[in-house]
C-alpha cells in the first residue's frame, strides 16, 4: 500500500501545510490589542478633558477616564495572553493599553485618596466657591 515515497511526499505536505498555518498567524493581529489600544487613546483623552474650565467636566471625564483605563488595562492584559498562546501580533498595542490604562487608574486611585484625605485633615482650608455665599464646606 505505501511505499517509501508516498511516505515521504505526505509527510512533506504535512510541514507545508503546518509552516503555511503558522505564516498565516503571524499576521493576523490580535483584536484586543487594537481594542486595548483605542481604549487608551479615549483615556488620555478624557482624563485631559477633565481639567478643562467648563463646569462639570471633572465630574464626568474622571469618573469615565478611571473605567476607560482599567477596560484598557484589561484588554491588553487579555491580549498580551492570547497573542503569546496564538503567536499572532499586536504586543505594542497592547502594551501601550496596558500601560496607559495602569498610568491613568493609578492617577485617579491617588487624586481620590488625596482628595479624601483633605477632607479628613484640613476641612477648613478647602476654597468653596463665591457663589456657595456663607455656607460652609
Amino acid at each position: 500500500m505505501f511505499n517509501g515515497q508516498s511516505a515521504a511526499r505526505l509527510i512533506q505536505s504535512i510541514r507545508v501545510k503546518s509552516t503555511l498555518n503558522m505564516d498565516a498567524n503571524e499576521n493576523i493581529t490580535n483584536s484586543h490589542s487594537i481594542l486595548s489600544l483605542v481604549l487608551g487613546i479615549l483615556t488620555i483623552v478624557a482624563f485631559c478633558m477633565g481639567s478643562f474650565p467648563i463646569p462639570f467636566t471633572g465630574f464626568i471625564c474622571f469618573p469615565a477616564s478611571f473605567f476607560l483605563g482599567i477596560l484598557a488595562l484589561i484588554f491588553g492584559i487579555i491580549s498580551l495572553n492570547q497573542i503569546r498562546r496564538r503567536n499572532e501580533s499586536g504586543s505594542p498595542m497592547a502594551w501601550v493599553g496596558v500601560a496607559v490604562g495602569g498610568f491613568v487608574f493609578i492617577c485617579v486611585i491617588c487624586a481620590v485618596i488625596s482628595f479624601a484625605l483633605m477632607f479628613i485633615f484640613a476641612p477648613d482650608y478647602i476654597p468653596a466657591p463665591p457663589y456657595f455665599g456663607g455656607y460652609q464646606l
